[in-house]
């Protein structure tokens, strides 16, 4: 399509908006490896890649047909191999990719066209698609987007048609319709991002795909290696997700089921057989209080000083740390006691400034922050893990200071001693395993969270 972009209709640019922002295609070996995984070609079994976008999965699937019935005809390849793609470009590439397969392939180039334009549907499957089971197997790779990055216009047509557990992110629409348009015995494998296996946001998505479907099988994918043309990046570089490829299988003929609980690859791959003690058997793992909006429960040093000292914790956050070292606390916070008052001064500056607090954050004793930590013992030092990080490394924080903002506050039990654990916890093997448990974020983060580090083994 050569028009400029402004002649377009608001619905044609909008499909063009999303085809930039999830044009994103999968390499030949690790569509390869999928469609192995899948029982097809056999007999009828269709299969139809959702969003088929430059057609490598088509392509691929058509050598295999070819190659097992090379005297297929056209009525039977077109009911047995199908894609769908929305963006008019995209789809004439897939047509030219198909087109050619099927000249190599002896058919002349007339019916290799007319065949091609018939295999590939410009349309959208969300809206379009089949919403009944139709499909033996369906392969690809579907395009992720969070939801409110999807262009209003479409994203209005995909509320209609979609349940609400399936409107989150682009990739649980997909999920969802594929799952829906499967046949009793039919199996999906898809390269996907993979947050819909353990954000706490698709456990209704995966509660409802469970009802029909289980993982059979599930690999971490490299994105350095299996995208080209990766979406909204410089020419070379991977895009920021962590990809990858799962077929899904009737729940009697998949050995991992799926529900409303988290499933995480590098935990499937790499399964925790440690017998031994754990950190949270030796160590108190608790996450940090977060006491508010700034500027209340917490405050600078100017405002600390019109306060009573006594009233006033040092308080560190992630911001405090720099290079692995903990840096002098800036600010304070504000210690009370649901039971008694605060001084004059305490309560006038809370009456003052508790405008400001987040709503989430209020409370009916008004002295009281949004998480009490009055009771919380400050006498000996700590270790400071914070939750979204690269690395598993400790910061060691002195008695007296609090950590605020649900960093990981981890506190050695009488068992060891803290020297023992930070060495735990700063040795390669913990590093290792914190890798392969961690859900993964962008750019080579990790989330650490309290019930992961109480699983940690001690001891490796």
């Amino acid at each position: 399509m050569n028009r400029d972009l402004f002649t377009l209709s608001p619905r044609e640019q909008a499909i063009h908006a999303l085809h930039a922002a999830t044009a994103i295609y999968t390499r030949e070996p690790v569509v390869d490896d999928l469609l192995d995984a899948v029982d097809w070609p056999r007999g009828k079994r269709r299969l139809v890649d959702p969003s088929c976008g430059d057609g490598v999965f088509l392509g691929r699937a058509l050598v295999r047909l070819l190659r097992e019935e090379p005297d297929i005809d056209g009525d039977t390849l077109l009911d047995v191999l199908q894609g769908w793609e929305l963006h008019p470009g995209a789809a004439q590439h897939s047509r030219e990719r198909v087109a050619e397969i099927l000249e190599e392939h002896g058919w002349c180039s007339t019916m290799a066209a007319e065949l091609a334009a018939r295999l590939v549907r410009q349309a959208d499957f969300l809206t379009q698609g089949p919403t009944a089971p139709y499909c033996h197997v369906i392969a690809g790779n579907p395009p992720y987007l969070r939801w409110a990055n999807v262009p209003a216009l479409l994203r209005e047509e995909y509320a209609a048609a979609l349940p609400p557990h399936a409107v989150a992110d682009l990739l649980h629409s997909f999920l969802d319709r594929c799952s829906a348009a499967l046949l009793p015995d039919g199996e999906v494998a898809l390269v996907t991002a993979d947050r819909w296996l353990f954000n706490l946001g698709a456990s209704k998505l995966r509660e409802a795909i469970g009802k029909r479907l289980a993982i059979d099988h599930l690999r971490r994918l490299d994105p350095s290696t299996t995208f080209y043309r990766p979406k909204d990046r410089r020419a070379g570089t991977p895009p920021r997700i962590h990809p990858v490829a799962v077929v899904l299988r009737p729940p009697s003929l998949a050995s991992i089921p799926l529900s409303a609980a988290p499933v995480f690859p590098d935990r499937l791959e790499h399964p925790n057989q440690h017998k031994g003690p754990t950190l949270g058997d030796i160590a108190n793992v608790t996450l940090a209080p977060w006491l508010g909006t700034n500027g209340i429960f917490v405050v600078d040093e100017a405002t600390a000083a019109t306060l009573p000292a006594e009233y006033l914790v040092p308080a560190i956050d992630t911001d405090d740390i720099r290079d692995g070292q903990l840096q002098p606390p800036k600010r304070y916070a504000i210690r009370t006691t649901p039971d008694t008052p605060p001084p004059p001064a305490i309560l006038a500056h809370l009456e003052a400034n508790m405008h400001r607090m987040a709503k989430r954050g209020l409370r009916k004793i008004p002295w009281m922050p949004p998480e009490s930590w009055h009771r919380r013992s400050l006498s000996e030092p700590i270790l400071l893990v914070p939750r979204i990080a690269r690395t598993l490394r400790p910061v060691r924080v002195p008695h007296g200071v609090l950590p605020i903002n649900h960093n990981l506050s981890i506190v050695a039990a009488d068992s060891k001693t803290l020297d023992e654990i930070e060495e735990v916890l700063c040795s390669d093997e913990a590093n290792a395993w914190m890798q392969a448990h961690a859900a993964r974020l962008e750019s080579g983060f990790f989330s650490l969270t309290t019930t992961l580090l109480r699983q940690m083994p001690i001891g490796f």
